[in-house]
């Protein structure tokens, strides 16, 4: 099991990468979001990775992190979800708005990914129920989040975040926007916008808005 690799960026395309490790040249797919994160060529890179092993097929997939390593494992394990359609979801939704978008139970959003149904997005909205609280936990059950001795929220992302993330998205598709292009618009979102859809969808509009 190859659990990460660290080395050079030799090439980065639009779903995949070549990183050289020790004069050793892998080829890692990728999801829209880890490649629009990392560097260009000739970068330090480390990515948390995940070999894929079939009868007449050997892949080697790349993650920037550990919590969207940790929701791909949660997607391949769905009935009818491969390796590559899990890559698709990621490329369309960040870890975080998958969550929020399972935990609300919203089919319309997930099934709006290329490769995913109505029927697909129902089924993957029951198998990951409970299974995406172990990468990002949900409050408390009486709805306010716990905090510790610092005066910190415990939890990586609350449900309010979730739905706010969702609901800022889904006006980005209304407006035509593609799914990679909403993915690469709310990279940092989570860190510098806070938990309110209004400031989250002004975050990505400013972006987009800086890259044209």
């Amino acid at each position: 099991m190859i659990a990460f690799l660290a080395g050079t960026i030799a090439h980065k395309g639009t779903d995949r990468l070549y990183l050289e490790v020790s004069g050793v040249g892998y080829e890692l797919l990728a999801s829209t979001r880890t490649l629009s994160l990392v560097g260009g060529r000739g970068e330090d890179l480390l990515l948390y990775t995940y070999l894929h092993v079939r009868e007449n097929e050997v892949s080697l997939f790349g993650f920037i992190d550990e919590d969207e390593k940790r929701i791909f494992l949660a997607l391949i394990d769905v009935s009818g979800i491969g390796p590559k359609v899990a890559l698709a979801v990621l490329s369309s939704l960040q870890p975080h708005m998958l969550a929020g978008a399972v935990a609300a139970e919203d089919i319309a959003l997930i099934s709006s990914v290329p490769g995913i149904g109505k029927k697909t997005a129902q089924r993957l909205i029951i198998e990951l129920k409970g299974k995406v609280d172990n990468v990002f936990p949900t409050p408390a059950s009486d709805g306010v989040a716990s905090t510790v001795a610092d005066g910190s929220t415990s939890g990586a992302i609350n449900t309010a975040e979730h739905s706010a993330f969702a609901d800022a998205q889904a006006a980005l598709f209304s407006m035509g926007f593609s799914a990679a292009e909403i993915a690469e618009a709310f990279t940092g979102a989570d860190a510098d916008a806070g938990a309110d859809s209004e400031a989250l969808l002004k975050y990505a509009l400013a972006k987009m808005g800086n890259n044209l």
